[in-house]
């Protein structure tokens, strides 16, 4: 009786795991998407249309990463293969510019300012360098100001991970481009380090600098993370991303786990 009461809740089990995975795959977004954090975790990685708000004025496209810790994530900042110059104007870093759709990209200050002062956001910079190493530093809190205010960085706290912290010292920073000198260098460090960047005097980081390919005699004007491999290497990819906090979000295997507990309670 007991082997029979076992395998009865054993085929329990295998139909719920068929039906939540049904429902996982079928699963539709919502009409109006906020965020990318609102898409199904079956939702595959790419461009979605997003309303901050809710508010159609503020429709953007814009890059959701579905497969880094938990999904959700929106891609401002995508680098890996040197095909698109980042050397760009202030006009340019404002819009944006770039291929969303699988190529090199920059989302734009102005939507990262709409997207970041909607709602508390974290932050994500995933980095890889020339041998095939990866690494990550992750920020709890991030948030950037309006073009009155220069995009200024005013909030970045909170960081864990592997990277090493080069993104801190930008709190307090306005944007520089080389046509708009906002650093407090005596130079323009955008043109100084051929980038684009929340400049100082100047910088421990310079992901949107010139790609370069490893170590190089060009000090500092590389696409460069000073914690990871210091300001003399210029790294092979680079990917910042942010998601709103806060938002409960669960994959499959969160949702087996329950079943599982459940049945097991029976």
């Amino acid at each position: 009786i007991k082997a029979s009461s076992n395998c009865e809740n054993a085929g329990d089990l295998m139909q719920l795991e068929h039906m939540q995975i049904s429902m996982m795959t079928t699963e539709k977004p919502p009409a109006v998407l906020e965020a990318c954090d609102q898409l199904p975790a079956s939702s595959a990685s790419g461009v979605w249309t997003v309303m901050p708000d809710g508010e159609f004025s503020k429709s953007m496209k814009v890059v959701c990463d579905q497969g880094y810790s938990g999904g959700g994530w929106t891609v401002f900042q995508h680098r890996y293969n040197g095909t698109v110059n980042f050397f760009r104007d202030w006009d340019e870093y404002r819009f944006g510019f770039g291929k969303m759709d699988g190529g090199e990209f920059w989302l734009g200050l102005e939507r990262l300012h709409q997207l970041t002062y909607s709602a508390p956001h974290e932050l994500v910079i995933l980095l890889e360098d020339f041998e095939g190493n990866g690494t990550y530093a992750r920020y709890e809190n991030f948030e950037i100001a309006g073009e009155p205010d220069l995009y200024k960085v005013t909030k970045i706290n909170g960081y864990n991970g592997t990277a090493g912290d080069s993104m801190s010292f930008t709190l307090g920073a306005y944007f520089s481009t080389f046509d708009e000198d906002n650093d407090t260098h005596e130079e323009n460090c955008a043109v100084k380090y051929h980038g684009a960047w929340w400049y100082r005097n100047c910088h421990s980081s310079n992901l949107n600098g010139k790609y370069l390919k490893g170590k190089n005699d060009e000090y500092g004007r590389g696409m460069s993370w000073a914690k990871f491999h210091g300001v003399g290497y210029s790294l092979k990819s680079s990917k910042m991303m942010i998601r709103r906090k806060n938002v409960p979000r669960k994959d499959m295997m969160d949702g087996m786990k329950d079943m599982q507990e459940t049945l097991a309670r029976l």
